[in-house]
């Protein structure tokens, strides 16, 4: 047996669902804002959204997760694009694609539960 504490890799601990999510502002302006969310609380965010009753300035505070980068618009820049897909080693066209965030969390810590062993 190992001196090493296991390591702890419950979702919320080693992983974010990066998201992008759009809104106005208090002043009707449209926002982009990509966001790193908890997995435990991913499907949440997505209902809030969709429904329309998501306030990104209480995203910190109700414990979503971290904001990434936002700006005023309808979609960010393509530089923006480039380094949040840096950021989080993710190709850009993945942020495109229809990616189940559960699976994939799945598949990252089966390979750091088997880089650890």
């Amino acid at each position: 047996m190992s001196n090493q504490e296991t390591p702890n890799l419950a979702p919320d601990h080693v992983a974010r669902v990066v998201m992008l999510v759009y809104g106005l502002m208090s002043n009707s302006n449209p926002f982009w804002c990509f966001v790193a969310v908890k997995p435990t609380r991913y499907k949440e965010l997505q209902t809030l959204v969709a429904s329309k009753q998501f306030d990104i300035r209480n995203y910190v505070a109700d414990g979503f997760g971290e904001i990434v980068v936002s700006g005023e618009g309808v979609v960010p820049p393509a530089n923006v694009m480039q380094t949040v897909a840096k950021m989080f080693d993710v190709p850009v066209k993945k942020f495109l694609e229809d990616v189940d965030p559960e699976d994939e969390i799945a598949k990252g810590i089966k390979a750091l539960k088997d880089s650890s062993e």
